[in-house]
């Protein structure tokens, strides 16, 4: 009888990600883009070797270029099948990874953003996404890197990572409701307002959606009057919270202490009207009007100001105050444990307290000065009516805090209002649907933190030309895509057909669940392995049999079953 040997090789999640990234067309549009490779290149194409760049970055959870090739060589039999050809580990070299991501990311003819837009129209065409909202917003990324150029992509500016020292650059997400898909990608300078930054945005996912009535939602950044105007200016909607600047807190004030519309009751979607409310509000019409500096085009529009109150944000402010207020007078009294012999050494430890506590503008102190005198004798000897004496004066310093009841009582009757701003007719958007829908808010954040540090962690980044991190965002960005298409794939399947999946949960296999993430959706297929059996005279394989649960998210993805078969036509490379 002849030798027999297995070997094996893990495909787990593999086999569904290249189909499902040629599904998307990621390849075809990558190669659209940027054309064949050049000079000595040989095997696959751009897209191709980007389709198993990015499939590393979803199976490793790392996106550096020298491991790639060694885990190509651990892949070849599934790649090859995955990709339809023959995949060399050489395919997947550094230097080949990093030629990729300088062509992706050329700064002078901008290939990333012409790749979003191609691959944005086709996933809203192929999966019927719906486009009546989207969503900007912006992060900052912290990186150890080396003083540079200032001019560079690289710089220090005002860090969200509380990281002033370090230089960053920043990064944009244009997203879709409520898949949370990115539409657009931004790379930036790490020194640049957020600002300016919404109305290119804007334009880029009116270039992608085909049209501009969409409601565009952001943070208070998008509510300037230039950002506004110009959204309205071009026939497009917007959803903003009003920047607690200028006179909005004085407007604000005086909307809340004398209401001009009748409050009313904001709930959920779903709430029973027995339930109490999450909120309440009222909306004012306002007229506005903005001078375009560098043309004489005026625009001119009616926004609706919505005044709200969220309950639970209110409680939460109240409840907050009181207990700053408590904790400072706790930290005050403690002073008085040891008393200060001067009084500005006192104020200033008193005003340091006030300031770490954030009551300055509730507390007011008064300081007391305590004057002890005691005499003594001079010199040695029996005390007596002759004996020379003299008096020692001490002084100290306490404090007491007095609460502001004048300033208390507005802070707390303001708790919890905010003024959000839309040029939206309240005939498709009312004031409890614009509350619900700024609620969904998390959505772009979600995405920041699969970037900054789930599956797609960008940190730590070791790569140090400005044009492949680029390169690398578009990828990132293309990676950030199949997670969240995935996930509103398998959910609106469960929803239209009322089921849940079990199986999901390491450690508790019957907890249910019709809101799956992606990342649970790829670890259902660990484990699942390619086996090559070889003898003097033949050779094949087989691959671990799918279970029920992972049958069931291919067929909610479309997936045929198919993709996790054995190969058999390509040439066996022993």
């Amino acid at each position: 009888m002849g030798s027999h040997t297995t070997t094996s090789e893990r495909i787990d999640e593999l086999p569904l990600l290249i189909y499902w990234l040629k599904q998307m067309k990621v390849d075809a549009i990558i190669d659209q883009v940027l054309g064949p490779p050049h000079g000595n290149w040989e095997g696959l194409s751009y897209g191709e070797v980007a389709l198993g760049f990015i499939a590393y970055f979803l199976m490793a959870c790392r996106h550096f270029l020298s491991p790639v090739e060694d885990w190509a060589e651990q892949h070849l039999a599934s790649l090859s099948q995955a990709l339809g050809k023959p995949v060399r580990a050489q395919d997947f070299t550094d230097d080949r990874l990093a030629v990729l991501l300088s062509q992706l990311g050329d700064e002078a003819t901008g290939p990333g953003e012409q790749i979003e837009q191609t691959l944005g129209q086709h996933l809203i065409r192929a999966y019927a996404l719906p486009t009546e909202t989207a969503r900007i917003d912006l992060t900052s990324v912290s990186v150890h890197h080396q003083p540079g150029d200032d001019n560079g992509l690289m710089r220090f500016g005002h860090s969200k990572d509380h990281r002033p020292d370090l230089r960053q650059f920043k990064v944009l997400l244009g997203t879709l409701d409520p898949v949370g898909m990115p539409l657009a990608t931004v790379i930036l300078s790490g020194e640049q307002a957020d600002d300016p930054q919404y109305v290119p945005a804007w334009e880029r996912l009116v270039a992608t959606i085909g049209r501009p009535d969409f409601l565009t939602v952001g943070d208070c950044k998008l509510a300037s009057l230039a950002n506004c105007a110009h959204i309205h200016n071009g026939g497009g909607f917007y959803l903003a919270p009003r920047p607690m600047t200028g006179q909005t807190p004085a407007e604000l004030q005086a909307w809340v202490f004398d209401p001009p519309a009748p409050l009313e009751p904001i709930r959920l979607p779903g709430q029973a009207e027995n339930e109490p409310p999450v909120g309440q509000g009222f909306e004012v019409a306002v007229t506005c009007t903005w001078q375009n500096p560098d043309t004489p085009a005026t625009v001119t529009w009616t926004e609706r100001r919505l005044i709200v109150q969220s309950t639970a944000h209110a409680e939460r402010q109240r409840a907050g105050l009181q207990a700053r207020l408590t904790k400072a007078q706790t930290a005050l009294t403690a002073l008085n444990a040891r008393p200060a012999s001067e009084r500005a050494d006192l104020e200033q430890r008193a005003q340091a307290i006030l300031k770490r506590c954030q009551v300055s503008d509730f507390l007011s102190l008064s300081f007391r000065e305590q004057v002890t005198r005691q005499t003594r004798y001079v010199g040695r000897g029996r005390p007596g009516p002759q004996r020379p004496t003299q008096t020692l004066e001490t002084r100290n310093w306490t404090v007491r805090a007095y609460r502001c009841p004048a300033v208390i009582a507005p802070f707390n009757r303001l708790a919890g209002w905010r003024v959000y701003v839309t040029n939206v007719p309240a005939t498709r958007l009312s004031l409890a649907g614009a509350v619900n829908c700024y609620r969904q808010e998390w959505q772009p954040e979600h995405g920041f933190h699969r970037l900054k540090g789930g599956l797609l962690a960008i940190m730590p980044l070791y790569l140090r030309d400005e044009n492949r991190i680029r390169g690398l965002l578009v990828l990132l960005g293309i990676a950030l895509r199949v997670l969240t298409l995935t996930e509103f794939v398998v959910r609106r399947d469960l929803a239209a057909t009322g089921e849940t999946l079990k199986g999901l949960y390491a450690g508790n296999p019957n907890r249910a669940t019709n809101r799956p993430t992606a990342e649970r959706l790829l670890n259902a297929f660990d484990n699942i392995t390619l086996y090559r059996h070889a003898t003097s005279t033949e050779v094949w394989r087989e691959v671990t049999p799918l279970s029920p649960l992972q049958r069931r998210i291919l067929r909610a993805l479309g997936i045929p079953e198919s993709v996790y078969a054995p190969p058999v036509a390509l040439i066996d490379s022993g």
